[in-house]
């Protein structure tokens, strides 16, 4: 049977909560460049663990960060009417929420560690949207719509007030739960989620599911977890490549002795020569060996092939990963342009793909945000706006909106799909537009006639 009520839901979800934290630790220590150390062991010196933190190059950061810079969303619309009160509240929830960088960084969670929460909240000024940590967020996904929820909890901790906190959302019931916090220190994670809980009041009713979007991504481990056994592998790599650098990069040299006198390293009064001192390495250093020495020093190690590793290396987690190689080797010289097109065209179809299943959740959330504000909706469709993946930079935009221009496509429909114009600022752009064409007839207008005169 089925929790119903936040008592019977909170400590489901606080063991639930509990039992993913290891994970999400590893999986964000991939992307954060605390990855594991190669060769670990119980053992290690503190001298060696400073060596191996060298070996770690934070390739799960780069591709996540190159990824989700094509998922970010951009602008919202309510259906087709440009000055509805619904579109006006629409757009003042955006900007009040920043939920550009709310869906931004639930996409992040994301990617990282497979699931990202959105949570509609309200207070004095409207509507509250926030992105919610999965450390510290939990939901229970409906199994028919994965993106809602059937139940939630938030866990909190107030260092002041040495105490606890879980609010738990269930069957159109919200109530509070306390603790004394287990351990104070001066972070605000709650270190462990299960136990103590206490009510505080009695709950209070909402109407429809927990306000929550969830953001799931299409490998419940997220996008940087399945690779981590090649970042693993990278990391080792380098660390090996690290040692050979630091024990071969500098000629070693030697003295080779043959048929020497017994005491030859000896002074006349019986004391030993100090040879460190007679040889004493310095610029314009002329030594005189006895008869009999010889000296060998080493060839020094090539370190090409070495280098040549790095970019292996940067290669193969881009392949794996369908990042373009460019985010690892700034410079592209080892890639084709067709190969650096098709690279890129991989990770586009993969934000796309992200796009779809992550828009219906932040729609949703955004439409009860209207709604929280007394806004009645009244049939109206609303669409929060991502902006297009293949074309994230200037460049790009620039370039698509060239050849749309010269396919016939309107002005309005190319800073929109294109350019990613908000409403507000397709608006402003007209006004300055209209304003330098008066400028501009203006000017021609009052231009001073010069009369030419004849030369009789």
């Amino acid at each position: 049977m089925v929790a119903s009520t936040p008592a019977e839901w909170l400590p489901i979800l606080a063991l639930r909560l509990d039992q993913r934290q290891a994970e999400v630790a590893r999986r964000r220590s991939y992307v954060n460049g605390e990855a594991p150390l190669p060769e670990m062991n119980r053992n290690t010196r503190e001298a060696w663990l400073n060596f191996q933190k060298k070996a770690r190059t934070n390739y799960g950061g780069l591709a996540a960060g190159s990824l989700c810079n094509r998922i970010r969303a951009v602008s919202v619309t309510v259906g087709s009417d440009e000055r509805s009160e619904a579109l006006a509240a629409a757009r003042r929830i955006f900007r009040d929420n920043r939920l550009a960088i709310q869906v931004a960084d639930a996409v992040w969670d994301s990617v990282v560690t497979g699931v990202g929460y959105l949570l509609l909240g309200s207070d004095s000024g409207g509507a509250v949207i926030t992105a919610e940590k999965p450390e510290l967020f939990i939901a229970a996904p409906d199994p028919l719509r994965p993106w809602s929820a059937r139940a939630c909890a938030k866990f909190w901790r107030d260092v002041d007030a040495k105490a606890d906190y879980a609010l738990v959302w269930a069957g159109g019931q919200r109530q509070m739960f306390g603790r004394s916090a287990y351990v104070v220190d001066a972070t605000s994670f709650v270190t462990t989620a299960q136990g103590g809980w206490l009510p505080m009041g009695e709950p209070e009713t909402y109407v429809g599911t927990p306000p929550v979007a969830i953001l799931d991504w299409k490998d419940p481990r997220g996008f940087i977890a399945p690779h981590s056994d090649v970042i693993d592998r990278i990391n080792l790599g380098k660390l090996q490549r690290l040692v050979i650098t630091a024990m071969q990069a500098y000629r070693q040299r030697a003295l080779k002795k043959k048929d020497m006198p017994a005491n030859w390293d000896k002074n006349p009064d019986g004391s030993d020569i100090d040879l460190a001192r007679v040889f004493e390495p310095s610029p314009g250093a002329l030594w005189d060996l006895p008869e009999g020495i010889d000296i060998w020093e080493s060839t020094p190690a090539d370190l090409i092939p070495l280098l040549e590793g790095e970019k292996a290396d940067a290669r193969d987690f881009a392949a794996v990963s369908g990042t373009p190689i460019s985010v690892f080797i700034p410079d592209g010289a080892n890639q084709s342009a067709e190969g650096a097109h098709n690279a890129k065209d991989q990770q586009i179809s993969q934000a796309q793909d992200a796009i779809s299943r992550f828009q219906p959740a932040v729609d949703g959330i955004m439409a009860r945000a209207i709604e929280t504000e007394g806004v009645d909706l009244a049939g109206a469709t609303v669409d929060v706006q991502f902006a297009k993946p293949e074309h994230v930079s200037m460049s790009e935009k620039y370039a698509a909106a060239a050849l749309a221009k010269q396919a016939g496509e309107s002005r309005k429909s190319i800073q929109r799909n294109i350019l990613g114009y908000t409403p507000d600022q397709i608006a402003q752009d007209e006004t300055d537009l209209a304003e330098e064409q008066l400028a501009a007839a203006l000017a021609v207008e009052t231009a001073p006639v010069v009369a030419s005169s004849a030369v009789a």
